[in-house]
């Protein structure tokens, strides 16, 4: 017996599994190398397909087994540029690194994404990348040719975890082990999301025996987002090994070394003080740049990191000093009387809505969240019909899908026409936003996101009370 299940990432799959020996009738884990100081460089490349085009990122995949009491790997991802289209727009990824430390002894090791790493959007989801967690085939089970089997659960990239079984065919082919999966009895839905669905999910393996690796891997799913109108996406990757060595011991011990100090300075990164964790990465990349190591790469995304931190924090600031200032303002003064048209042509104006309180909605047809908020909205307008307004701004630019989107979600509510003026004018960049008006039609408060039904009840009941 094996002393634990084999890890579930993708990486690690790639990486070996115990130093046993060959055989067709071993199991997986008997014929793939798991070594401390074993490396291992996979080319590889991600695709994505929908409705609305595709995408293609090539990227690189270095494995470096550790070792130690966890037996942990050091996984550097080095990507190129993305190309293609998703949602109607051309998005690209600058060439970038990554680490990531799974420990093999783990009854469950899953490999997050790396920072960087969503060159697409599908229905609004950040699209599921193909470097990250899959299960990998079950340890203890015959992999001789014919042999079949079920067992182990879907989990994608993005630590998306369905219960679906897999179904595992092996076979022999030039020498090479070669196993399939595909899963069966799929889910309905992931709770996270609260509404995707996984369609098909199917994996392939093969593993040279005599080598002790897994020589190539591949894995395509096809979701179905409950984004409206909805989308389904196909994604797939496919890995290829390009080269396989050992380690020298020396550079094995130094390796742990950095990744010990990279991870203790690296926490500045996400504390309060941006200028110590740059002054603590300087020195660090200084040392790591004299000794050549795998990590000054790792320093170098970091640095850039706390670039972005300081321009997000920045532009946070100063939007949150704008907002303070719509606050207590009456709405007209902001946006005009006019807000735009409804769906029907018609001119929607504050003004007609004096003595109500009023929430400004905006939303885009592809958001989930913005979806999951919608029926407590309707509740809530329904419950209060004669206090209570709300005006919907879909940012959607097709208006023949706004129609169809507030036709299929029963929206009972004015919907305007999507109008970037608005949007500017009250700093809308995420969906969904509400501004709440009071019964004179001033500005109390801007929420971003829905926080989940019981605190927009709270938020509203409490306008309300306020005669």
């Amino acid at each position: 017996m094996l002393p634990s299940p084999i890890v579930r990432s993708l990486l690690v799959s790639l990486a070996p599994f115990a130093l046993v020996a060959s055989s067709f009738a071993q199991t997986v884990a008997e014929v793939v190398d798991f070594g401390p100081g074993s490396e291992f460089v996979y080319k590889g490349n991600a695709r994505q397909q929908d409705d609305k085009g595709s995408w293609n990122l090539p990227f690189e995949v270095r494995a470096v087994v550790l070792g130690g009491s966890d037996n942990e790997v050091a996984l550097f991802h080095g990507l190129e540029t993305a190309s293609g289209m998703s949602g109607g727009q051309v998005r690209t990824v600058p060439r970038t690194s990554n680490y990531r430390f799974p420990k093999l002894t783990a009854e469950r090791a899953r490999a997050p994404l790396p920072e960087g790493m969503f060159p697409a959007m599908s229905a609004g989801v950040p699209a599921l990348m193909a470097i990250g967690a899959v299960p990998t085939p079950p340890a203890n089970v015959p992999t001789a040719a014919g042999a079949k089997w079920k067992g182990g659960r879907v989990v994608l990239p993005n630590d998306f975890d369905f219960a679906a079984e897999l179904e595992w065919t092996a076979s022999a082919k030039d020498g090479l082990v070669v196993l399939d999966a595909v899963a069966v009895g799929l889910p309905a839905a992931h709770a996270m999301i609260g509404s995707m669905k996984l369609h098909e999910y199917s994996e392939h393996y093969e593993i040279d025996p005599a080598r002790k690796v897994v020589t190539r891997c591949k894995a395509s799913w096809k979701l179905e987002f409950s984004a409206d109108p909805l989308r389904v996406s196909t994604l797939s990757y496919e890995l290829q090994l390009k080269s396989q060595r050992t380690v020298a011991p020396e550079r094995l011990v130094a390796l742990r070394a950095d990744k010990a100090e990279f991870e203790k300075v690296s926490r500045l990164a996400y504390g309060e003080d941006l200028d110590a964790a740059e002054s603590a990465l300087d020195k660090l990349g200084s040392q790591f740049e004299q000794s050549d190591s795998y990590f000054l790469v790792e320093v170098l995304r970091v640095q850039e990191q706390i670039a972005a931190t300081r321009e997000y924090r920045e532009k946070e600031r100063l939007e949150a000093e704008v907002v303070a200032k719509l606050i207590g303002k009456p709405a007209v003064e902001i946006v005009g009387d006019v807000v735009g048209k409804d769906l029907d042509g018609k001119e929607v104006k504050l003004s007609d809505l004096k003595g109500k309180v009023v929430v400004l909605n905006f939303y885009a047809s592809w958001c989930g969240p913005c979806n999951q908020e919608i029926p407590h909205l309707k509740d809530l307008v329904a419950k209060h019909k004669d206090d209570l307004v709300v005006i919907g701004f879909d940012k959607e630019a097709d208006h023949k899908v706004e129609i169809e989107h507030a036709r299929k979600q029963g929206i009972p509510w004015r919907v305007v026409l999507g109008s970037d003026r608005i949007n500017e004018a009250l700093l809308v960049g995420a969906f969904p936003t509400n501004y709440f008006l009071d019964r004179e039609g001033k500005i109390v408060l801007r929420e971003v996101g829905f926080d989940g039904p019981e605190k927009l009840a709270a938020t509203i009941e409490k306008l309300l009370a306020k005669k």
